[in-house]
C-alpha cells in the first residue's frame, strides 16, 4: 500500500481553489497520468484543481485503502500564480515520475 502525507493544505484565491500535493504523494499513488492540464506544478508539489483532480486525488486514496489526509485550509487575498508549469508539461515526462517512486 502506498504511503501518503497525513496532511495537506487547501489553497484559495478569490476565484478558484487547489490542494497542495507532495509530486511524491501523486508518485505513489500512480495518478500522475489522470490528472488534467488544469493542475500545476512547482518542481516539489502539485497543485490539485479543485472541481476535478482534487476528486481524482481522493478517489485514489480511497481505491488505494488509504485514508484521506487531514486538509487545512489557506486563503491568498492575493490571485494563486497560474504560471506554474502544468501536469502533462514536457519537462516532466515518465522518467520523473518513476524517479519519484524510487
Amino acid at each position: 500500500m502506498a504511503t501518503i502525507s497525513a496532511r495537506l493544505t487547501f489553497i484559495s484565491d478569490p476565484g478558484h481553489g487547489w490542494l497542495r500535493v507532495p509530486l511524491t504523494d501523486i508518485a505513489a499513488l500512480s495518478i500522475e497520468e489522470t490528472i488534467s492540464e488544469y493542475s500545476f506544478i512547482d518542481g516539489r508539489y502539485a497543485y490539485l484543481e479543485e472541481d476535478c483532480d482534487y476528486g481524482r486525488f481522493v478517489a485514489a486514496c480511497e481505491s488505494q485503502g488509504i485514508p484521506p489526509p487531514e486538509i487545512e485550509d489557506q486563503y491568498m487575498n492575493e490571485r494563486f500564480n497560474r504560471n506554474l508549469p502544468r501536469f502533462g508539461d514536457p519537462q516532466f515526462p515518465a522518467a520523473f515520475w518513476d524517479k519519484l517512486r524510487r
